[in-house]
């Protein structure tokens, strides 16, 4: 619930006190507030699945899709960040691996022709 939808309910429970005198605003508005703290998840429980983004890429697509079609700001936000990590990821990933083929002197059509053949007469 955002900031607006809990001002709007505060609001809505004054009318109900001025209607009518027998209900006790400041109860609903404590309940209120109970409710929506109760409601909020601490930055710390997002973690797991930033950590999950970050150190294996293609899962953390999974939390983007579990936070984004929540209707909780805080999970939307999260979302967004596990797609960002997890897009940085992925291309530090592919930089790596393209510098790591680089630096060996090997080309891709070289590592294509090795033949399983001539692999199990190595290990022999």
């Amino acid at each position: 619930m955002s900031d607006k939808d809990l001002e709007n309910k505060i609001q809505t429970f004054r009318e109900l006190g001025k209607e009518n005198p027998n209900v006790n605003v400041n109860l609903l508005m404590m309940n209120a507030l109970e409710t929506e703290s109760e409601n909020k998840i601490s930055a710390k429980s997002y973690k797991w699945p930033y950590l999950i983004s970050v150190g294996a890429p293609p899962f953390g697509l999974i939390y983007v899709f579990k936070y984004y079609f929540s209707s909780d700001e805080n999970d939307q936000r999260a979302a967004k960040i596990c797609l960002f990590l997890t897009i940085i990821s992925v291309i530090a990933f592919f930089a790596f691996s393209k510098a790591l083929f680089s630096s060996s002197g090997t080309s891709l059509q070289q590592i294509e022709q090795i033949k399983p053949s001539d692999i199990q007469q190595l290990n022999q």
